[in-house]
């Protein structure tokens, strides 16, 4: 069994989590039926789809800090069918009709959050899709691969009577990709499953031992546990914590919204190396993230990189470069998080009917549907309960390691940084960048 990592982290500070959840307040029984820690999606929707299976189910959540404290609450709130590995690798791994069956499960999780998140509104569930845009021919050209029976390729004028952006070159729109707020998602889960008769414990540090978890030091048995802390679990060389920061804007006017467009809330990206993702809020904030932060060394969580200066303005910047009209805008919010990555990118599901032990994560970023799909996998692999999805490729599979320190510290770092550099030589030259032949062999994808 794994141990847990004592989050060091301040209060989750993100745009999400401005408004506060109830106070929630329990008893503590001696014994569960399943014991959960960990209170960000992988925990709420593994109870969900096990009270969904058998409602009789005795559970318990056990959350060190407050729900969504994790990456639950600090993501870009993108209900997307991405996956962090790129498809044609995917098919490479495991062949073209497990891909499709992959993705499918996905576009599935979607519709499944957005049913449930039609009964709380306040989740600002929106399935409007996902425009990726070019602004470089290397960009345009790398956009036209991923043209595909769910992809549709943009002209330049075309993407602009939907997202005006400067100096666009075409792109491509993908219908299946929905806008929420993560946290408003996770208070309504947790709301949820109060009323199913889940008990849910803040401020709880637990750790699972032989027979159940000690909870605040205190034994609780429970025949099954559930770890599902992601960045939080002790990594060892299984996986490695990237962090993400994201940054948001005060709500904007009518007229500056009529300038940008995207008045149904579709989620959107420029589509260069360094990662970054963006969305219209509920209300009517621009939200946008992106990486860049340094990898910490030993894979240990660090605050300081939640809100590391420069990507922050980074950030900032390349948000006024797609948008002239908000070069005076003010940004109300920063923050930062850190995700789980495995050395192949691939999430984990794992269960152990032995010793009654199972945990999900490595979502790499994709957490938000890719959790919900873990979950449902992980509760019918506990129930025992008969499921294609049992199948999927990554289920019980033996997790990849990372390279030993100081390898792995150097080159993860070296990655994040000649990703920046790539992208600065393909705006330069127009061409798809030299280095980028040698990053992408190395990182798996």
């Amino acid at each position: 069994m794994d141990h847990i990592v004592m989050p060091a982290s301040k209060a989750n500070n993100s745009l999400w989590a401005s408004s506060t959840s109830p106070s929630l307040k329990q008893n503590l029984q001696d014994s569960y039926d399943i014991a959960i820690i960990g209170g960000g999606f992988s925990g709420l929707w593994s109870a969900f789809h096990l009270t969904s299976l058998d409602p009789s189910l005795k559970i318990a959540i056990f959350e060190a800090k407050s729900l969504g404290f994790g990456a639950s609450g600090r993501n870009g709130g993108w209900a997307s069918s991405e996956y962090p590995v790129y498809k044609e690798t995917l098919k490479k791994r495991i062949g073209s009709a497990r891909t499709d069956q992959l993705f499918e499960a996905l576009n599935g999780s979607i519709d499944e959050i957005g049913a449930f998140s039609s009964h709380h509104h306040e989740v600002g569930f929106a399935k409007s899709g996902s425009l990726y845009f070019a602004r470089n021919k290397a960009q345009l050209k790398r956009l036209k691969g991923k043209v595909d029976g769910a992809n549709t390729f943009l002209s330049a004028s075309e993407v602009k009577e939907r997202l005006n952006v400067t100096g666009v070159l075409g792109g491509v729109f993908n219908p299946i990709c929905a806008t929420i707020n993560p946290f408003k998602l996770v208070q309504a889960l947790a709301s949820h499953l109060q009323k199913k008769g889940v008990s849910i414990f803040e401020g709880t540090w637990a750790t699972p031992v032989s027979g159940g978890v000690l909870a605040n030091s205190s034994f609780v048995k429970a025949p099954a546990v559930i770890q599902a802390t992601e960045a939080f679990g002790a990594p060892g060389r299984e996986f490695i914590p990237l962090y993400s920061l994201m940054v948001a804007t005060e709500p904007l006017n009518d007229s500056t919204w009529r300038e940008i467009g995207n008045s149904e809330r579709f989620t959107f990206a420029e589509n260069s190396h360094m990662v970054n993702y963006a969305q219209r809020t509920i209300d009517n904030r621009i939200a946008i993230g992106g990486r860049g932060a340094t990898y910490p060394f030993g894979s240990r969580l660090r605050e300081s990189k939640e809100s590391t200066v420069k990507v922050h303005e980074t950030i900032r910047s390349l948000l006024k470069s797609w948008f002239p009209v908000l070069q005076s805008v003010n940004f109300t919010h920063s923050w930062g998080g850190a995700v789980a990555v495995t050395r192949n990118w691939e999430p984990y599901v794992q269960w152990n009917p032995h010793d009654g032990f199972g945990r999900l994560g490595g979502y790499a970023g994709d957490g938000v549907t890719m959790s919900n799909l873990a979950a449902k996998v992980l509760a019918h692999e506990i129930l025992d309960v008969k499921n294609e999805l049992r199948n999927l490729h990554f289920v019980n599979q033996k997790i990849k390691k990372w390279e030993p320190e100081p390898i792995r510290y150097l080159g993860v770092n070296s990655l994040v940084k000649l990703s920046g550099i790539a992208d600065a030589e393909e705006r330069i030259t127009g061409r798809a960048s030299l280095l980028n032949r040698v990053i992408e062999p190395l990182i798996l994808r």
